[in-house]
């Protein structure tokens, strides 16, 4: 993706018809008028961590024959598959079930299991020539407001929406402490929460978005 920090925040205010904060009220970070730099930035992350249920981040990582149980990287999402770099193929994984023929491990060869999360355990030592595990992971969070953000460019407006959406969950719990105290008939029902409205409305149009896109080649384990 393309697209900088400070773009995809402008992107949201927009869409939240905000405008850029001028004046430097937040800081030298890009904001709205209304919603700060530091909203605009949990909102983004928050985005970030939504869409790997659609969209995660391919990766890949070598481990040596003397691989400690345990040490996987902090992103890992998901283990797409295991490759064995002496015999050239995929090893089996081990899914903890009361059907026997799921165990196709033998002495011979080799397979693993990812339980506990974010452990992976061979049945088997490694070869000396390693083995490749090929996962999905979580994608980087951007800080300064020239960063990048790393999902394709297709994914760029489903962020958006979910930013916008989490933007409102803000406003919405404001309204909600000033409106349990209104009693006149024509200030409608306390619950009446405008701002949840349009949060539910953008969650709903950004989970339409994230069904549209493309979906992610994952690895078939079993």
């Amino acid at each position: 993706m393309d697209t900088i920090f400070s773009d995809a925040k402008l992107k949201v205010l927009r869409l939240l018809n905000d405008e850029e904060d001028v004046t430097g009220d937040y800081g030298s970070a890009l904001s709205g008028a209304t919603y700060s730099a530091a909203l605009l930035k949990d909102a983004i992350h928050a985005a970030l961590n939504a869409i790997t249920k659609r969209i995660g981040k391919p990766s890949v990582l070598a481990l040596d024959a003397d691989y400690v149980p345990g040490d996987l990287p902090d992103d890992l999402i998901t283990i797409e598959g295991v490759y064995d770099n002496l015999v050239g193929m995929f090893l089996p994984k081990i899914f903890m079930t009361a059907d026997k023929a799921n165990m196709i491990s033998s002495v011979s060869s080799n397979a693993w299991t990812d339980f506990p999360n974010g452990f992976i355990t061979f049945v088997n030592d490694l070869p000396d020539e390693g083995a490749t595990i090929y996962y999905t992971a979580g994608w980087d969070k951007p800080v300064d407001d020239d960063d990048f953000l790393e999902p394709p460019a297709y994914a760029l407006y489903a962020i958006v929406l979910y930013a916008a959406s989490y933007c409102l969950l803000q406003e919405a719990s404001g309204s909600a402490n000033v409106r349990q105290f209104q009693t006149k008939v024509d200030s409608g029902n306390p619950t009446d929460i405008p701002a949840k409205d349009m949060s539910d409305f953008f969650l709903k149009r950004y989970e339409i978005e994230l069904q549209n896109l493309p979906a992610q080649e994952r690895g078939n384990i079993r």
